[in-house]
């Protein structure tokens, strides 16, 4: 049991840490990893990838959606 309870605490960590150091108050936009801020990937900062993923994610709720209208 105590495995998992380390696994959840240390999964959390860097969640609360931006959440409370003062430092970050105010400031959004940024990406963290182990409580170190990092540079996401690039293709985590391509448009093209954000406009493919914005347009699946649109199909997909109108597929759910009209899936349940019948």
């Amino acid at each position: 049991m105590s495995f998992f309870l380390d696994f959840q605490q240390q999964g959390a960590a860097t969640t609360v840490y931006c959440a409370a150091v003062p430092e970050l108050e105010g400031l959004g936009g940024m990406y963290f990893n182990n409580c170190c801020r990092c540079m996401p990937s690039p293709e985590a900062q391509s448009e093209e990838t954000a406009r493919t993923l914005w347009a699946l994610s649109e199909r997909l709720i109108q597929e759910r959606l009209g899936s349940q209208s019948g």
